[in-house]
């Protein structure tokens, strides 16, 4: 009697779950632009496409379009926080004017 012997090779196969497949979707839906960004550059490679704008004319646009909606995003970024900072200095400020008040007495501003 002839035995033959083969190999057998272990090959893991992953297990999937729901939950698996949106945490690692969410990373990617971050990068992608927004639906109305997504139409605008569709559109223009559209009409890059049919030639209705010369293909370098909408590569500049929308790279111009990007360049400005990140400014402009981290323009009023900055600005709230200046505003967050502000309104927490000023929340500081009251509360350590009335830490300084003696119960009874008139209340005295906090000097810093």
């Amino acid at each position: 009697m002839l035995h033959l012997h083969t190999a057998h090779a272990r090959v893991p196969i992953p297990y999937v779950t729901p939950g698996d497949m949106f945490s690692t979707a969410r990373p990617a839906t971050s990068i992608l632009p927004s639906p109305r960004k997504l139409a605008f550059y569709g559109l223009l490679g559209a009409m890059a496409v049919v030639e209705a704008v010369e293909w370098p004319i909408a590569v500049a646009v929308g790279a111009a379009t990007e360049v400005i909606t990140r400014e402009q995003a981290a323009r009023q970024r900055a600005e709230h926080q200046h505003i967050a900072r502000d309104r927490a200095a000023r929340d500081q400020g009251r509360q350590v004017a009335t830490e300084r008040t003696e119960p009874g007495g008139p209340a005295q501003p906090a000097m810093a």
